[in-house]
This record gives structure tokens, sequence and C-alpha cells, in this order.
């Protein structure tokens, strides 16, 4: 018996809420814009010690050199805990583990300080420090605190610490006011650097805290090597002890796992809302990026993804040039950067919480729900399948009670993530399935065709990123200390989809097990060797655009990192390469193909184009990146791929009038614009 098919009309409810969903997100995203436009202070930190070396390497004084830099636009500095390597290194004081002075003593060269110890007995896993009396009780005082007042003692004038000498000796110790006040009397703002210890005690932790508090409020505080204070047991404390000092966490950007701080997605949550984002640049990638590029990359990160620290190393001198003047240089060419484009150097806040009305949050979810519903039915009925539309619209009444229940029982956030997830997989393919067009009988006008489609499913495609990104727009999302979920799937879902539904456009199936007797039969097929070639390539591009998919993958090509600048410098803001380069030129093409009766090329080219229309949805699921930058982007792509996809259909049209129709036909006809076939009898 034939599948029975849903009536349209029956649908138009589901679409009116899915609509009024699109309303409401709208709703959402004018309070982000709102947010986000009075977010504008970007802060230049320089990092302290590598600043003073700098001064140091050619014979300048540090505080003229600060001062200058002060001058040209950096606001902070960067000042690391105090450390007994970094005191010895200035000549505060002066240590040495028992073991080592032992085999001093039976060279005779023990320094006079350490002389008395020898007479009294050394006691071995010990270190002793030697340093002036103000000195040495701030010594006492932070191990103490540290450690426990057990493992340290006074012993012949010195200090007795025990514990191994590598770890003694990279303990943080905290800061003296001295340390903050000079470069407060330069106008700089000073930035703490705190280091994690591994046997941090929740009772050192409570002193290191309260010496924090005794410096005063106010403090933004970044953290050293690759863990945060407090990790791995003592997060939540360490952050309600920042929060108790009224000190603010200063998150660092990071493209790879392994730059990642262990701790940092928990401490941010913690945190809420005392966060700001901090981009810089390891002294590795300082050693072979162009100044040039080193800039760009910083004010891209202020202006594209909400950062507003701006960590600044001095950069390596170059051939011919001083490095002192190239740095203080590029620190200004930075706040010019930054204000070119409507930012501001000074003191950067935390970025404040969104708040949005619950109703149009749940009326934002309402519409997701209907769209995912939606693209059920119609991959149901294209696969054969026949459902009455009264259990939709159950399934629809099912999803919007766990909308509630998960908005009134806190778990709202994983719910937002896989309704995101429901809409970004099934609309682009849903989309481009409904407005390719069938094989035009008069003049095709093919330009004119890929540039319908094109546009209006890209629309669409805004409008379902609309959507996506009013589910999304939370506060941790926007500091990126959460993500959108399923990022490969919303790439790989829409192809998948895009292929079964043109398939069956023209060629409806009856019921689902017609489905798959033609999908058995078609797989029976002999595999030639160019399909064979083509299902290669295809599949290597397909790993590598799964790779890029997400925060991490693949990195730049050379030729990729220049056309991305080119692009940047001609469109100010670098439009996506797989929406404008890609998916935007195959999907005018397709439509081109389609009207023009070139039926093989459809489904290729239409699953290669909905790349870019899922494209659009993922650019607004970067919930870091300003609005006003998402929107600039998607149109660029448009521009840049619309013309693209004229000179595409303009080649391949001369190619036909040249070598005849038949030169875009190598195979069987794909299924778009043509009727079922029929069976002859025998």
């Amino acid at each position: 018996m034939p599948a029975r098919r849903a009536d349209p009309r029956r649908r138009t409810a589901l679409a009116a809420i899915a609509l009024i969903g699109a309303a409401a997100a709208f709703v959402v995203l004018t309070a982000r814009w709102k947010l986000e436009s009075g977010y504008e202070t970007a802060e230049i930190v320089l990092d302290g010690p590598d600043w003073h070396a700098l001064a140091v390497a050619e014979g300048l004084d540090p505080d003229a050199l600060l001062t200058e830099a002060r001058d040209r636009g950096a606001t902070s500095v960067a000042v690391y805990e105090r450390t007994l390597r970094r005191m010895a290194g200035t000549g505060e004081v002066a240590y040495v583990s028992s073991g080592e002075l032992s085999g001093l003593a039976r060279t005779g060269a023990v320094p006079a300080t350490f002389a008395p110890l020898l007479a009294a007995g050394l006691r071995p896993g010990v270190v002793y420090v030697a340093a002036g009396p103000e000195m040495l009780g701030f010594l006492e005082e932070a191990f103490s605190g540290l450690l426990g007042a057990g493992r340290v003692r006074r012993v012949g004038g010195v200090l007795e610490v025990a514990g191994l000498r590598e770890d003694i000796e990279e303990a943080g110790l905290g800061f003296l006011p001295q340390d903050l006040a000079v470069y407060r009397a330069l106008g700089l703002r000073p930035v703490l650097r705190l280091r994690n210890y591994a046997g941090l005690t929740e009772e050192g932790l409570r002193h290191l805290l309260g010496r924090l508090a005794r410096l005063g409020r106010g403090f933004t505080v970044l953290f050293e090597l690759n863990e945060v204070l407090g990790f791995e047991r003592l997060i939540d404390e360490t952050a309600a002890g920042l929060k108790t000092a009224g000190v603010r966490y200063a998150r660092i950007e990071a493209f790879s796992e392994r730059r990642k701080q262990h701790g940092e997605d928990r401490l941010t949550a913690q945190m809420r809302p005392d966060v700001i984002r901090l981009f810089s640049l390891t002294p590795e990638e300082l050693q072979v990026l162009p100044v040039t590029e080193a800039g760009e990359k910083f004010i891209r990160a202020a202006r594209e993804r909400n950062i507003r620290l701006l960590y600044v190393r001095p950069l390596a001198p170059s051939a011919g040039l001083v490095g002192s003047r190239m740095n203080l240089e590029f620190v200004g060419s930075l706040a010019d950067g930054l204000r070119r484009f409507g930012l501001r150097t000074g003191q950067a806040g935390p970025l404040p919480v969104l708040t949005v009305p619950s109703l149009a949050t749940l009326l934002t979810a309402a519409g997701a729900v209907a769209v995912v519903v939606l693209g059920l039915a119609v991959v149901v009925e294209a696969i054969g399948g026949s459902v009455p539309m009264r259990w939709w619209w159950a399934v629809f009444a099912g999803g919007a009670a766990v909308t509630v229940a998960a908005f009134a029982v806190g778990g709202f956030t994983l719910w937002r993530k896989l309704l995101a997830l429901g809409v970004a997989a099934t609309v682009p393919a849903m989309t481009v399935a409904a407005l390719m067009p069938r094989q035009a009988s008069g003049t095709p006008r093919p330009a004119w065709q890929g540039l319908r489609v094109l546009w209006e499913s890209s629309a669409v495609a805004v409008l379902a990123g609309v959507v996506v990104a009013a589910l999304l727009s939370e506060w941790e999302f926007m500091l990126a200390a959460d993500g959108f979920a399923g990022v490969k799937l919303a790439h790989v879902v829409p192809v998948l989809l895009v292929l079964l539904l043109l398939w069956r456009k023209d060629r409806p199936a009856q019921t689902w097990r017609q489905t798959l007797r033609e999908a058995w039969a078609w797989s029976e097929h002999p595999l030639l060797l160019r399909y064979a070639i083509a299902a290669i390539v295809v599949g290597v591009a397909a790993v590598v655009l799964l790779a890029r998919s997400g925060n991490f993958g693949f990195p730049l090509l050379g030729i990729e990192e220049r056309l991305r600048t080119l692009a940047e410098q001609w469109l100010v803001v670098r439009p996506r390469t797989k929406e404008y380069l890609i998916g935007h030129p195959a999907l005018m093409l397709a439509a081109a193909a389609a009207v023009m009766g070139w039926r093989a090329w459809v489904l290729p080219l239409a699953a290669v184009g909905v790349i870019g229309q899922a494209g659009i949805i993922n650019s607004f699921s970067h919930l870091h990146t300003p609005l006003l930058y998402t929107l600039w982007r998607t149109v660029n792509a448009l521009a840049v791929g619309s013309l693209l996809g004229l000179a595409g259909i303009w080649i391949l049209g001369a190619v036909t009038a040249r070598a005849g129709p038949r030169a875009l036909h190598p195979g069987p006809a794909s299924g778009i614009g043509r009727h079922p076939r029929t069976r002859r009898a025998r």
C-alpha cells in the first residue's frame, strides 16, 4: 500500500511556531548586541621580567622603557610571584641544600653565611636560606604558611626549609608591597602572576589568599605554567577566596589542548562573572612571526573574539632594528589598531552576564523543537515512512515539556546544546532540497537560479543561526568556557541528509522497504576507477574538513593563511574559506546544473554546497565572536561566493557551448529533474 503523504498545510502550525521562536531569538540577540557594544575597553599588559630584561640587554633604564611603553598605549604590567630562584638572581637571598653544603664542606668552599651550620650538624632533605633580617622574616612567614610551620625553622641565623630543592626554589611566595608600588608609580596597573604548588594544602591556600587580600582589591590574576591555583582538589576553595579578595581571573585563550591550563574550565565556572579573556603569543611564536602578522593576531583577538587582555612579550630583534624601539612601536601600533576598530585602552573589566526575559528564551527553545520535529518528519517521509501528523505533534509536545522541565530543574544548558545541534543538522539540508530547482522548460537562466538558491538558502540559514546563537547566548559560551556540542556532526549530517532528500525529491518512495531495496541494488553496481578515485578524494577532503572543524584541528596551509590575510585586508572582516571558496560557489553550480539538465552533477555539487550553509550556522554558534562580526563575515562570504559562483557558471556554460551538452554528462542521471523510470514489459 502506498505511504500516506502528509499534507504540507498541516505542518504550517509547526512552521509558525518555528518563526515565533526565531522572533524570540531576535529579542535575545538584541540584548546580547547591546551588551557587546558596551564592552569596549582592552588592556595591553606587558610581561614585567621580559621587558626588564630587554632594557638591561640594551643598557637602558627599565623604568624609562616602561614609561615610554605606557605613553605608547600600554596600560599594565605582569608581576610575578617571588621565588627563591628569582630572588637569588637579584642578590636578595642565597640558598643551598644540605647535600650541596656537605659537598662544599669537603672542598673547603663553604660560604661564611652557612659555615655555622656545619658545627650544629646538617639535616638531610632541607634547604638553607640566607637573607637580611626583614627579608628572612618575609620568607619565614611565606614558607610557614605555604608548607606548614613544622617544615620551617631558624637555625644559626638562616632559614631551614624541609623539602626538595627543586620544589622549594620554585614555590610561589607571594608579593611585597614594594613589588607593586614601583609600577604604580610609573602609571601602570600590576597584573599578578601566581603559580600553583603541587603539595598545596587547604591551610596553605588560605594563607596564600590572605596575603593576596592584604595587597588590596581589584587586581587581575593570571596563573603561571600549566595549572591554575588549587588544581585539582582545591579549585572551588581557590575561586571562593579570589572572589572574596575582589580579584578577577584572566583566562588564557588556548588553540590546543596542550596549551590549556589544567583546571581552567572549572575555575572559570566558579569565578563567574569575574573572568576576562586573555590572548598572548608564546616566545616560540614570536621568534618566527613577522611583526605585522603578530600585531594582526592581537587586534583580531580583541575585535573578533571579545578578548580584552592583550599580553605582550617583547618581539625578537630583527637585523638593523633596535629591540626596544621596535617593541615600543609595536605597542603603539596595537593601541592604534584597537582605536581604529572602536575599542579603547584602559583597565579591562569582566564580560557582564547576559540577562534576557525567560519567556524569550523558552519561546526560542520551543521554536527549535518545532524545527527539529519538522526535520524528522521530512526525513521519515523521504525514506518512505508514514507517520500521522498527530504523532509529530505528540513529539513536539514532549520536546516542549522537556524544555520547561530542563529550565525549571537546572539542566537547560545541556538541552540547549542538543536543540542547537538539531537545528544546525537539519535546516541546511531541508532548505537546499526544498529550493533546488527542476529542469527549466524555457530559458533556464542558470546564473539567476544559482543566485536565488544561494541567497534564499542563506537567508534561512541565517535565521537558523540566529536561533542557535540565542539558544547558546549564555555567559559560559560567550567566555568560551563552554561550547557548541557536535560541531563535526553539524557538518556531516547535512551532507548525508541533502543527498537523501534530493535523491528522493522526484522519486518518492512508497515504503521504507522500497528505499532499502533501491539502496541495496545501487550498492551492487560495479565501481569504476574514476568513481573510486573520486571517492578517495572526497574522503580525504571530508577528513580534513572534520579535522579543521571545532576549536582544535589541522594547522593552516600556507596558501590558506595568505588568502585569509588578503581577505581581511580587502574586506576588513575575513569570510570563512569553506563558505566563500567552496560551499557557496558549489551550491550555485548545483542550481545551475539542475535547470540546465546536467542532472548527474546536482547531487555531488549540492552535497558540497550544503557545507557553506552549515558553515553559516556554525559561525553563529561561535558565541565569543561579537554578533556584528558574525553578520559581517556572513555577508562578505555571500558576496565573494556569489562572484565565484557566477564565474564558475560562466565557465561551465562556455565549455558546454564549445564541447556540446553531453560534455557534462559523465553518467546516468541522479534523480533531480527527471521522472521515475517505469519498467518495460519483456
